[in-house]
């Protein structure tokens, strides 16, 4: 646990670590929301690419939060308000995005609320990282 606790005190209270690893993030959404399938994975569980909209989002969702709480001084409601404004934008743009890929449908709205419930537990998630492994928390400005 102390070396679970020196790491997440290291990537969370510097701001360079959250802020590269959303840009990867972002990068690695890019990618994958441009890529032609060259065919359907077979699913596994009901419902399975909303469980992966949820889990990637709730990545995101941890790493812009790590981010805005260090550059921005954002804690509490105004964290969770601007990770959700910021990660909703995303995730509409990737299901917009993805209707003008061959094989890929986009503009639904089951996928947009997976995403968005990811990035809002992410904020909860680094919330209870932060409170229960005891790292700094950021005194708002």
């Amino acid at each position: 646990m102390a070396t679970l606790s020196r790491f997440l005190d290291f990537t969370l209270n510097r701001p360079a670590v959250p802020t590269a690893l959303f840009g990867i993030w972002m990068a690695i959404l890019y990618q994958v929301s441009n890529s032609v399938p060259k065919e359907m994975p077979e699913m596994l569980v009901p419902q399975q690419d909303k469980i992966l909209h949820f889990v990637f989002f709730l990545g995101g969702g941890v790493v812009l939060a790590a981010s805005l709480r260090l550059l921005a001084k954002l804690q509490g409601v105004r964290l969770f308000v601007a990770v959700a404004l910021v990660m909703g934008v995303l995730g509409a743009l990737d299901e917009y995005n993805q209707q003008f890929i061959p094989g890929r449908s986009g503009l639904s709205l089951e996928d947009w609320i997976a995403d968005m419930s990811g990035a809002v537990a992410g904020v909860g998630l680094l919330q209870l990282l932060t409170a229960k492994l005891g790292t700094r928390e950021i005194k708002e400005a």
